[in-house]
């Protein structure tokens, strides 16, 4: 080999070694969903034929993260136990199943016909005074999808419902999903069967009805500290009938952590002005 070819194959090899070999592609980012509880609204004392007083309001669960919040459960025949597992998402549009120890429902009372995940959002009154339980919800189980825009101007937010009641099921179902969009909720108005606290042996007083997601910490998030949303009311009972008096809001899903959690806001939550 003459010497100009001998120093050219040196100088192509010593090129080929400085060429760097091209990164992998980048893993997907994660889109995970944030649960949190709306301002609670539409707060009413019902008191039946028989005499027991309910505290009824309108709930709605909200997605406030990167994400949707999905789930999927399944069960090899009618006689078996769920499996639940949440879907995660991922910013190149696949998705990876995460178990979960989450359990399944199908007879609320509701007569909706459709299955349901238990304890998902649960609701608890406290004196205002010192803490103390005095009353909760019996409501157990959720069939949730989107029924309520929420927070549009969040990003991946949709324009539209993506989820529906229809997924939730039947008696015989096999397979079952739900889900809430970015942005999106799932409201439980006040009037819907176990939405309601019993008061009838609750004192006249100051209370906070408090309302939590994911009370159990069964489900990945992104954030558990905005869980958790109030209000503040008086219960006065005159002349045989019992009203309920809003003093204050605390937080909710978007404001979380930007107030005083110690203090309410008093007047209408944002949007019931």
């Amino acid at each position: 080999m003459s010497r100009r070819h001998w120093m050219s194959a040196v100088a192509a090899v010593v090129a080929s070694a400085l060429i760097v070999p091209s990164q992998a592609a980048a893993e997907p980012a994660p889109l995970p969903a944030d649960l949190g509880m709306a301002h609670l609204s539409d707060l009413t004392v019902e008191t039946t034929a028989g005499g027991t007083e309910r505290l009824r309001f309108s709930a709605m669960i909200v997605n406030v993260g990167a994400g949707p919040f999905e789930l999927a459960a399944s069960r090899p025949g009618t006689d078996s136990a769920w499996t639940v597992s949440q879907r995660l998402h991922h910013s190149d549009g696949s998705t990876t199943e995460s178990p979960t120890a989450a359990g399944m429902i199908f007879d609320t009372g509701d007569s909706h016909g459709h299955w349901h995940v238990r304890d998902l959002e649960h609701y608890d009154l406290l004196r205002l005074d010192n803490g103390a339980k005095v009353g909760t919800s019996d409501k157990s189980g959720f069939c949730f999808f989107d029924t309520d825009s929420y927070a549009p101007q969040l990003a991946g937010a949709p324009a539209g419902p993506r989820y529906s009641y229809t997924s939730c099921g039947h008696a015989d179902s096999l397979d079952v999903s739900m889900g809430l969009s970015v942005g999106w909720g799932d409201k439980y108005p006040w009037n819907f069967t176990g939405q309601y606290i019993d008061i009838t042996s609750v004192d006249n007083g100051k209370y906070r009805l408090l309302a939590t997601a994911d009370q159990g910490g069964l489900f990945a998030e992104a954030d558990e500290a905005n869980n958790v949303t109030w209000v503040d009311i008086s219960l006065s009972r005159r002349h045989g009938r019992t009203s309920v008096k809003v003093l204050g809001y605390g937080p909710d899903a978007l404001t979380a952590g930007s107030e005083d959690v110690n203090k309410g806001k008093k007047g209408n939550p944002p949007g019931h002005e």
